[in-house]
């Protein structure tokens, strides 16, 4: 009796397939690359009206005397109010009001803080009440985003007195 040694391995290609995963490694990386190097070069030509509101951490106050409200910047980015796109407004017994000083604010850097006249505001004439509540938003119109919004109560009557 003969006995014959089949091999599984036999009349097949004995190179393997490392060739194969070579080649789809190099290409991988190749895409990777040229994704890479095309997001660097392009980064200029992006649209930028998708850039999103100014992210920041603030803290807004009635003064002890009420005549002004305060901003705390407490971190994040920079508030620029003497751009267009941002705005204070205020929210008092069912009206807004977008407080058209703001731009007095300047340059709001992380650390600052900086006062709004309200009798300078733009605000009519008025009479807050201790206890009631006044909303302050600052707002990107730009982006449409809310950079911060603080619920009042005035501890103290106010008086507004457009100057």
């Amino acid at each position: 009796m003969t006995v014959r040694n089949f091999s599984a391995v036999r009349g097949s290609d004995e190179k393997g397939i490392a060739p194969v995963i070579g080649t789809a490694v190099t290409i991988a990386i190749v895409f990777i690359l040229t994704g890479l190097i095309s997001a660097v070069v392009f980064e200029d030509y992006t649209d930028s009206s998708h850039k999103g509101a100014p992210a920041a951490k603030l803290q807004v106050f009635v003064t002890e005397d009420g005549s002004s409200l305060e901003f705390e910047h407490n971190g994040g980015d920079p508030l620029f109010f003497e751009n267009s796109s941002l705005s204070v407004i205020m929210d008092i017994n069912g009206a807004s009001y977008s407080l058209n000083n703001s731009s007095s604010l300047g340059a709001l850097e992380a650390g600052e803080k900086k006062t709004l006249e309200l009798n300078q505001s733009g605000l009519p004439a008025m009479e807050l009440k201790s206890g009631d509540l006044v909303s302050v938003k600052v707002v990107d119109y730009e982006s449409g985003g809310l950079i911060a919004k603080r619920e009042l109560e005035v501890k103290r009557q106010i008086v507004v007195v457009p100057e």
